[in-house]
């Protein structure tokens, strides 16, 4: 531990507890403090921790919740930046207020969510175990433009990152792209054709046309958005197979449902405590990344 990564420490953990004491949150600015002074400190302090890292546009917060809730079942020892702040500045914070003064890490563990733009400067430091991709939707253009420069974001970040195992949405064209032209090792989660009713008429806006030739997608079914059983019919790109996949909704509740999952050709009845299609992508998603960390099947 160098002296500069020890003074980062300490400034860090300083101005957090006065920012407490003021009332000011102190989530962001002790980190962003702390890596003016070492600019390396989250790598220093991560090397140690396993992590898991979860990015995309939607979905992120709540998938970050239940791979805690399993690792919280599973006995672990780990920490969440659960403040919801999500770029490097935040996460640094988060894991300084998890060690010694002398930055030794008091968990063995991390669950991150990661902003999609900030994740190209995370990811190289944090070295995470698993990132999961949620999918990418033009919800946040306003912010980052075109959908596929966020791709970018992400494919850049992960580059970072390349012993980490991926989590990647099966039926999201753009997100699943990222096993096209990456060394990491992928897993691959959806709804397969059948499970859920397929909508009739999609709106497909955010990923209409092959993200490797330009030809217009055709789809076997479609679960919502642009997410489905993609095919392009000219050059042969099309959904994975999932190794984490919903294969039919047994029930649908207005506070949830329950599912039929098969996970590597293992079936199980799974419970999903929230409502809505959405919920099941995250918990698919987060099902498989609580998995290759470690996690007891039957405990995720």
């Amino acid at each position: 531990m160098t002296f500069r990564a020890v003074l980062a420490i300490l400034l860090c953990k300083a101005l957090r507890l006065f920012s407490r004491l003021v009332h000011r949150g102190g989530t962001a600015m002790p980190g962003r403090f702390a890596l003016r002074v070492c600019p390396d400190l989250l790598a220093i302090l991560a090397k140690d921790v396993k992590s898991v890292a979860i990015t995309g546009t939607n979905g992120k917060t709540t998938s970050s919740r239940m791979i805690e809730e399993a690792f919280a079942e599973q006995g672990l020892s780990y920490f969440a930046n659960r403040s919801g702040a999500n770029l490097i500045s935040g996460i640094t914070t988060e894991f300084v207020m998890n060690c010694t003064l002398g930055g030794k890490m008091k968990k063995e563990y991390a669950v991150i969510e990661c902003d999609e733009a900030a994740a190209r400067t995370v990811f190289g430091q944090l070295k995470p175990r698993v990132i999961v991709v949620t999918n990418l939707f033009r919800d946040q253009l306003d912010r980052y433009g075109e959908v596929t420069h966020t791709l970018e974001n992400i494919r850049v970040a992960v580059q970072g990152a390349p012993e980490a195992l991926l989590c990647l949405n099966a039926d999201c064209s753009l997100t699943s792209s990222l096993a096209e032209d990456l060394p990491n090792r992928c897993v691959f989660f959806g709804i397969d054709k059948g499970a859920v009713p397929s909508r009739e008429k999609p709106e497909l806006s955010d990923a209409t046309h092959c993200i490797r030739c330009k030809t217009a997608y055709e789809y076997d079914y479609v679960s919502y958005g642009h997410l489905g059983g993609f095919r392009c019919p000219n050059c042969g790109y099309r959904r994975h197979k999932a190794d984490v996949a919903v294969t039919e909704l047994a029930e649908e509740r207005l506070d949830g449902s329950r599912l039929v999952m098969d996970i590597r050709g293992t079936k199980q009845l799974v419970e999903v405590n929230l409502p809505a299609l959405y919920n099941i992508y995250n918990a698919a998603g987060a099902l498989a990344a609580a998995v290759e960390m470690g996690v007891d099947l039957s405990v995720a």
